[in-house]
């Protein structure tokens, strides 16, 4: 068996408010796969993807990330190869202009210069921003603000990469280009955490979804079958894709084997049900 890349023991976590985020969250994370923490906003995602990525301390339990506790020093070795995106890009976007915050990152790491050239070009070409390379952040859309947030990540070529509700005020452009972007880079091989409520957009993005509500772990499995489960889902105040409630009574009355999960199974599965009935 593989071994985690990601090992999450046992963690709890409260604010200094005494507000408790985290209660006892076990799971683990393997190179390569799509992972979707899936809850209602206030579930403790958001807080846990912190902790992954080392930007909180879990006040007890451990966190391992390529085989180094989150909490040692020897983590900060380990930083470049995690990339992490927030929900508000205002909270990842500071400098001046678009080529100076995604030149950011590799320049804190003294990297060559030649290459942080190469690479923020490569970056600015894949992500379809050149255009807006010497423009403001602040002077961005929110969609193009998400996209340079996302190259800021993407720079360093991370081998572990986590977003916070990525699909967020998008318009559906945007969205499909993200999809497509983040898909490509797992086939390459970067292992994907997202966090989101958007069970619409978990079908194309994960493989597998973990299910967290007032900082517990509801449930663990395969997208499809955890997308399956009605009951999980409205105890966690989730509805499932409207094509898992589309097709649940074809399902109901035997007319297909399998619930499509998203729109293209869908069209596929109601072409073979045209082509039986004629």
């Amino acid at each position: 068996m593989t071994n985690p890349i990601i090992s999450i023991d046992n963690i709890k976590f409260s604010y200094p408010a005494g507000i408790t985020a985290l209660n006892g969250i076990s799971f683990e994370v393997t190179q390569g796969e799509r992972i979707a923490l899936l809850g209602p906003n206030g579930s403790g995602k958001s807080t846990l993807i912190l902790l992954i990525a080392g930007l909180l301390t879990p006040n007890s339990g451990t966190i391992k990330v390529f085989d180094e506790k989150t909490t040692s020093k020897n983590f900060q070795k380990k930083r470049s190869r995690i990339g992490i995106v927030f929900q508000d890009p205002d909270d990842q976007l500071f400098t001046p202009s678009v080529i100076e915050d995604i030149e950011y990152g590799p320049k804190n790491l003294k990297l060559p210069d030649k290459y942080i050239k190469t690479q923020s070009t490569n970056i600015l070409e894949k992500m379809n921003i050149t255009h807006l390379k010497h423009r403001p952040t602040h002077r961005l859309s929110f969609g193009e603000k998400k996209k340079v947030s996302l190259a800021t990540a993407l720079v360093l070529k991370p081998e572990l990469l986590i977003l916070d509700e990525p699909t967020a005020n998008l318009d559906l452009t945007s969205r499909r280009n993200l999809i497509d972007t983040l898909n490509e880079l797992n086939k390459a091989g970067t292992t994907i955490i997202i966090s989101t409520h958007d069970a619409e957009a978990i079908p194309e993005l994960a493989d597998r979804i973990v299910i967290i509500n007032h900082g517990l772990k509801l449930d663990e499995g395969k997208t499809r079958e955890i997308l399956q489960n009605k009951d999980i889902l409205e105890q966690s105040g989730l509805e499932p894709p409207a094509t898992v409630s589309i097709f649940t009574e074809l399902k109901n009355q035997d007319i297909i084997k399998k619930f499509p999960l998203t729109i293209d199974e869908g069209k596929e599965t109601l072409s073979q049900i045209l082509k039986n009935k004629q």
